[in-house]
């Protein structure tokens, strides 16, 4: 007996959840106040380091050094680029950039 409420309890409740995310997209569908999209078109458009100088390309940011480091190191055996840095801290993701 008690599988059975259980089940039921388990469709209604992902019937609910279904429905709170098809509407989710609508409710966010108003225009934002101006104010609003000012603020929005002040964000960091990566990437959010300097490059290291001319001639430097930006490739992609990482959460992690190893993970950039990484991808370099792919960069310079498939010869894509020549060299690589990543520009980052413990505290901000890291980007890669490359020659």
């Amino acid at each position: 007996m008690l599988i059975p409420n259980f089940m039921a309890a388990a469709v209604v409740g992902g019937a609910l959840v279904t429905a709170g995310v098809a509407l989710a997209p609508s409710a966010s569908a108003t225009p934002a106040p101006a104010s609003t999209r000012e603020a929005v078109a002040h964000r960091c458009d990566h990437p959010c380091s300097d490059p290291p100088g001319p001639g430097w390309r930006y490739i992609d940011n990482y959460f992690w050094a190893s993970s950039c480091i990484e991808v370099g190191n792919r960069g310079i055996n498939n010869r894509s680029w020549s060299k690589y840095q990543c520009y980052g801290s413990t505290w901000t993701n890291y980007d890669l950039w490359v020659i």
